[in-house]
């Protein structure tokens, strides 16, 4: 998930941000609420009347009932409203659409209003006695895995404050890897957990970005900091659908605590949103923190670097696959590519889990 933290949207909710509330998916981003309000008429009533935003599923307006839709992306927007009439054995199936235009604030509260054929915004005291009366009251909000209008959070990514997500050491020379999107626009950017030490802040800077694959490879500034080689190798194929799998990270740590949290899954699936082939889609429970953090197979080799969480499957994570962070850290200017070596491969799990930890930080930005 931004993301506490960065609200930056690339098709997917990222996983630096705040923990979700249940009456919010992403509580932490400035949005809108629209509420959409069909009345009783009976004019068409017979019909299916759905609502549709740029790059989002439908969802029905039912008669004598209000939608309350969260709304994140800002800007000028058509929203479309499709009826649909059946048949009968005197008439035949007819279909029909309108658009509305409105201009999104963030922050504002609008009101639609579909009565008698019409399609329309209005003030809230046009609407007030439906909003007082009606009891089928829908929720809806916008999926951004697919944002309405993605290049309205631009601006938002640049306000964004303090975040925090997850990073692992790949190299013993102190380098790390997360995502670009942990550290895009930061003005700072420290690091705990180096040693088991989580009361002191180790900076890092920012070595290189691959902004396309959101990955990026950072540096601590602490020369004095005596660092073992990582145990794990890079396995870039050979990944199975099905495969068992494990994410190492540190989801809402601040909440939930500065022990690491590990998750179990499969590859649920070798492609991302939309056949995305340099994304795994996964089962493991992943959520706001882990963005930047390690996926593993059962022989504990990095096989991604988790990304993003799906916001319309309840148990689908992304994760990029570890080819592209290969070929990422090639091609970076100065840094020597590492030996790596898989130490724990014959290891129990426990035993795996127990000194890949050593290699996880808690990543923070300003």
């Amino acid at each position: 998930m931004k993301k506490a933290g960065f609200p930056v949207i690339v098709l997917f909710i990222f996983l630096n941000l705040a923990p979700p509330s249940s009456a919010q998916t992403y509580p932490d981003i400035p949005h809108s609420l629209i509420t959409f309000v069909r009345s009783g008429n009976m004019f068409g009533s017979a019909c299916r009347t759905d609502i549709t935003f740029p790059n989002q599923a439908s969802f029905n307006l039912s008669l004598s009932s209000l939608v309350k839709y969260t709304i994140y992306s800002a800007g000028e927007m058509y929203i479309t409203l499709e009826t649909f009439c059946p048949g009968s054995t005197n008439s035949v199936a007819t279909s029909s659409s309108q658009q509305l235009k409105m201009e999104i604030e963030r922050g504002k509260e609008y009101y639609v209003f579909y009565n008698a054929g019409i399609f329309k915004e209005v003030e809230k005291e046009q609407v007030r006695k439906y909003l007082e009366k009606l009891k089928n009251v829908m929720v809806q909000e916008e999926n951004l895995d697919t944002p309405i209008n993605r290049a309205s959070f631009a601006d938002l990514v640049n306000k964004s404050g303090a975040s925090q997500g997850t990073c692992f050491l790949i190299s013993s020379e102190g380098y790390l890897v997360t995502n670009y999107h942990c550290v895009e626009n930061a003005t700072a950017i420290t690091v705990k957990g180096i040693n088991g030490d989580f009361t002191t802040r180790c900076l890092a800077s920012v070595v290189a970005t691959d902004p396309s694959n959101d990955l990026a490879l950072l540096k601590l500034s602490n020369h004095y900091l005596k660092l073992a080689a990582p145990p794990y190798a890079l396995r870039t194929a050979g990944v199975a659908q099905a495969e068992k799998i494990f994410v190492l990270g540190y989801p809402a740590a601040q909440e939930m605590g500065e022990e690491i949290k590990v998750t179990e899954g499969i590859i649920s699936a070798k492609s991302g949103v939309q056949g995305d082939i340099s994304k795994f889609q996964i089962s493991a429970g992943v959520n706001p923190g882990n963005s930047g953090g390690m996926l593993i197979d059962e022989q504990g080799n990095l096989i991604g670097v988790i990304y993003a969480k799906s916001t319309i499957a309840e148990s689908a994570g992304y994760a990029i696959k570890a080819i592209y962070l290969d070929a990422f850290l090639r091609n970076v200017e100065g840094f020597t590519f590492p030996e790596f070596v898989n130490t724990i491969k014959d290891k129990p799990l426990t035993e795996k889990i127990a000194e890949l930890k050593n290699f996880v930080f808690i990543l923070e930005t300003e």
